[in-house]
């Protein structure tokens, strides 16, 4: 409920979003948004080829018909805004190798940059710093909605909404009304039809099945259609967030934190909070990959030697360990990225994971030295560990091998350096629908990297495909 005297807290985002310029964000979370911009491409790059999902929607997306209004990323043909969101929302996220929050949860870039590309084409002649603009709206309403509940103090329980999904429709709101250069009224009613529409159950998450690796591709295709509706003059606006029967109250029972939502809007930027991934897995076997790579690193015991693994690690890892066999033995790119076990043992037995160790190949999950370790491991359950990950490694001579990780590569703390995350970068576009020389990646990552001069950035998408830059011709 509103505290008396406090302004609603969708009338304060729609004219937080609205009036938000480039020039109201420090350095550093201009620098933040240019880095997840990047990243988010280059992972959607990745998935024109190997995406989980991106084939039906694919599909779909171009035999529904409509006007050719917004491009594809990496990949030929034009598409209704609506659809070229969804499509895009869902290559950003198929690989579970975008970026992660160490705040609350959920991923910022494949919920905000689908909504912005499609935005800035549909309207044209957005430059590179209201692009900028747009994108930190959204991900700081994103990032703002997660604190907002992790300091709630509610139980964890994996009935609550997926927490990228259903806030995502929110976030990509936001960032579409701002790419649209609407006024607050206009960005408060898209906050409200995207609430109509947003949708988040775990359930397809929990089992594993296939269309959980492109839940981004709904928050943007709903978010984006709110931002259209509320163009042509339908109008949703409502207390979407903490009316009677708005999202606080409906699926967290009132339990959030409201001061994380309303104080210190563009002057403390949660949105910095981001990391990212260094692995394409869950972020919860992040802990786990690096602790298991140490050991392989520090100490490189043979597979054949291994008797026993335990990860042990916070309640939340049970989603990710089982159900165990399936966690050991996984038959799909989607089973083995949440699997802790199986990204554990991958790390043990080679010192990472890698987009190809997640190909269902005789050299990816079925390699059978990582699957012999996979089935010797274990997992414990231990509260006091909080985000921190342990594995122990027990060898047939009975020495037994511990390392705990806190923060491990990509996380906040210990974010990936500029080199790391170019390479990141240049590994996925490498898989490009569109094949992309070095040249063309190079052009792509300058235009990323000054963002902040480009008079359209639409002009970012033709390189996508391997076009001629408008900057060079």
């Amino acid at each position: 409920m509103t505290e008396r005297g406090a302004e609603e807290l969708s009338a304060l985002w729609a004219r937080f979003g609205a009036e938000l310029t480039y020039d109201d964000l420090p350095e550093r979370a201009r620098r933040t948004v240019r880095a997840v911009t990047l990243d988010t491409l280059g992972v959607a790059l990745a998935a024109n080829t190997l995406g989980v999902g991106v084939p039906q929607l694919l599909a779909w997306a171009r035999t529904a018909g409509g006007a050719p209004q917004a491009s594809l990323i990496g990949l030929p043909g034009r598409l209704p805004a609506a659809s070229a969101a969804m499509v895009n929302g869902g290559m950003a996220h198929a690989l579970n190798f975008d970026d992660t929050t160490a705040v609350g949860s959920g991923h910022l870039g494949p919920v905000t940059l689908p909504a912005a590309l499609a935005a800035a084409e549909l309207r044209g002649g957005v430059s590179g710093k209201d692009f900028i603009a747009a994108l930190a709206a959204g991900m700081e309403l994103m990032s703002r909605i997660g604190a907002a509940l992790a300091g709630g103090g509610g139980a964890f329980t994996e009935s609550k909404p997926q927490p990228t999904q259903m806030p995502g429709y929110f976030a990509a709101a936001m960032t579409a009304s701002r790419a649209l250069g609407f006024a607050p009224q206009q960005a408060r009613s898209a906050l409200g039809l995207a609430f109509m529409q947003a949708s988040g159950g775990r359930q397809p998450v929990l089992e594993g099945r296939p269309a959980k690796a492109v839940y981004a591709a709904f928050s943007c295709q709903g978010g984006m259609l709110s931002a259209l509706l509320t163009r042509e003059g339908l109008l949703g606006d409502c207390d979407a967030f903490e009316g009677e029967a708005g999202f606080f109250p409906t699926y967290y029972g009132g339990a959030f934190d409201r001061a994380v939502m309303s104080e210190g809007l563009g002057e403390e930027w949660l949105l910095l909070n981001v990391g990212l991934k260094p692995w394409p897995t869950t972020g919860v076997a992040h802990v786990f990959i690096e602790a298991a790579a140490n050991i392989h690193s520090a100490h490189a015991p043979p597979p054949s030697a291994v008797a026993r693994v335990v990860a042990r690690g916070e309640p939340h890892i049970r989603t990710f360990c089982e159900p165990l066999q399936v966690r050991r033995n996984p038959q799909s790119a989607v089973e083995a990225e949440d699997s802790v076990i199986f990204a554990a043992a991958r790390a043990l037995v080679t010192g990472g994971v890698t987009l190809a160790d997640l190909q269902p190949t005789a050299q990816g999950l079925f390699e059978e030295a990582a699957l012999r370790v996979a089935n010797l491991v274990e997992y414990e359950v231990d509260e006091s560990l909080g985000k921190s990950g342990v594995v122990e490694v027990t060898l047939e001579s009975g020495e037994t091998i511990s390392e705990r990780v806190d923060a491990p590569r990509g996380h906040r703390d210990n974010p990936l350096s500029d080199a790391q995350r170019l390479r990141k970068f240049r590994e996925c576009a490498a898989h490009a629908g569109t094949p992309l020389d070095d040249d063309a990646i190079a052009e792509i990552i300058d235009c990323v990297e000054h963002l902040d001069d480009l008079p359209d950035a639409g002009a970012l998408l033709p390189l996508l495909r391997g076009e001629p830059s408008a900057r060079s011709a």
